[in-house]
């Protein structure tokens, strides 16, 4: 049986709730560069980035045409993403649908908001409203920020389709607006803490919101001390966070110049305050190894140690908030393998970049007709992506690895006692005929789904091992 948020507890009202379900488990925070849930177990989180019709604006009124097409989300998309193991889903929002008028805020925008977090909370998946941008805002580039917000005014207006998006990321335009966020100039950051302040107010009271990021992808790259006001605007937006909310983490991204060019970007000092996550993006275009499991993993590995690294300096812990490549081509499989690997070696959390997308065609795991109808899943991809995994484990995380060879997931922990049980998330697509959950070399479980194992509670070192129900040739 699926299991999800309490209803009321999503409307933001107490409720009683089972045992297996507590509400005070599911709180996250980042505590000494781990993510833990309120039962003192660390959590390794598979998401997915969604893009949601609306929340993800890039329409306009003035009849021009929309910059791309958004496919359409609802439940069976949810329970879709959690079937498949994913148990994180980061949602972009952006400041344009919020606050399409300065001072005035969209209430249907809100309502939409607070459904798609409900529907996603029902189905156990927790959520990361992300404020997205891509080169700067929808007016001049694809996503983002209004046209009130984008100084200087736009020379020149841009609609869709989205076919440059290359151009528009180096366009004078974005690079002029971003500088002038990042510099405040005419004070954008201090008008844009109401838009952060709303979403936050709006959602502080859920337990499935795994945290709040001010940013996507930021670009400081026109200005010479663009590292130090990126670090400004975290700290601003952490403060602002604390005002209303003491419990969710502040997610935060390095410059978007750390994510392409694997360029380190690392704090002298610690940020201040450590309920914080360190979230940077996997897009290694500058790599171009053998395309094999092995070739790729070693030439991650790299800039896998310095995601850590600056993850140390800054406090955080470190998950990687996007990464992603055609899933329905087979040429990928070995990054993706490699990918995961590399996570693994690190203990990170990772969210793959994207649950659908229909009008640029590449990314996410359907296909669509030219009218942006599904026409079928890329379902080897999903299920590539989609890996067995310990979401949760009592204490610390020593180690995690899944073979998709053998199909074999081996987690290895140590529990100081008193905290939560295990929870395994292991797809059908990977045990069709069940998976056996072994500890101490006995079955202590059997299934597939969200699994939560039989647990005492004990302190020590402990190994779970999951394998095939009916062998590794089953299937």
């Amino acid at each position: 049986m699926r299991c999800g948020w309490p209803a009321a507890l999503l409307a933001g009202t107490l409720c009683a709730c089972s045992p297996a379900r507590q509400p005070s488990c599911d709180w996250l925070r980042a505590e000494g560069g781990r993510l833990r849930d309120g039962c003192g177990r660390e959590r390794l989180l598979h998401g997915i980035n969604v893009r949601v019709p609306v929340l993800f604006d890039v329409a306009f009124d003035d009849g021009r045409t929309p910059v791309e097409d958004i496919p359409a989300f609802g439940a069976a998309d949810a329970r879709r993403m959690a079937d498949l193991g994913f148990d994180l889903v980061r949602l972009p929002i952006t400041w344009s649908g919020l606050e399409p008028q300065e001072g005035a805020f969209s209430e249907s925008y809100l309502a939409r908001l607070d459904e798609v977090v409900a529907t996603l909370g029902g189905a156990g998946l927790y959520v990361l409203p992300d404020f997205h941008q891509d080169a700067w805002s929808k007016e001049i580039g694809e996503d983002g920020a209004p046209q009130w917000a984008t100084v200087p005014p736009p020379s020149e207006l841009l609609s869709g389709p989205l076919t440059d998006l290359d151009r528009r990321r180096t366009s004078k335009q974005a690079i002029d607006a971003a500088t002038s966020f990042f510099s405040n100039r005419e004070g954008l950051q201090d008008r844009f803490w109401p838009a952060w302040r709303r979403v936050v107010s709006r959602l502080a009271a859920l337990p499935h919101v795994a945290g709040f990021e001010p940013m996507n992808e930021p670009s400081t790259a026109g200005l010479p001390d663009g590292f130090r006001r990126l670090q400004q605007f975290h700290e601003a937006a952490g403060r602002e966070l604390r005002r209303l909310d003491a419990r969710h983490a502040l997610w935060m991204e390095p410059d978007s110049l750390r994510n392409n060019l694997l360029v380190s970007d690392r704090r002298d000092t610690p940020f201040p305050d450590p309920n914080s996550v360190y979230e940077p993006h996997l897009y290694p275009y500058m790599l171009h190894p053998e395309n094999n499991v092995e070739a790729w993993t070693e030439a991650l590995r790299a800039t896998f140690r310095s995601m850590v690294e600056e993850a140390e300096a800054s406090g955080s812990a470190l998950y990687v908030g996007e990464w992603g490549t055609r899933p329905s081509s087979a040429e990928a499989f070995p990054y993706v393998r490699a990918v995961q690997r590399a996570s693994d070696e690190v203990l990170a959390g990772q969210a793959f970049w994207v649950w659908k997308e229909c009008s640029q065609g590449f990314w996410g795991f359907y296909d669509f007709d030219a009218g942006c109808t599904p026409a079928g899943e890329r379902t080897d991809g999903m299920r590539e992506v989609g890996t067995p995994h310990a979401s949760a484990v009592p204490g610390a995380l020593l180690e995690h690895s899944f073979d998709p060879d053998t199909r074999v997931l081996k987690v290895r922990f140590r529990a100081s006692g008193g905290e939560g049980p295990p929870l395994l998330r292991l797809p059908a697509l990977w045990y069709p005929a069940g998976a056996r959950i072994l500890r101490g070399g006995l079955v202590a479980a059997t299934g597939t789904g969200s699994v939560q194992l039989p647990w005492e509670g004990g302190a020590g070192e402990f190994e779970i091992e999951v394998r095939p129900a009916g062998g590794q040739d089953e299937g």
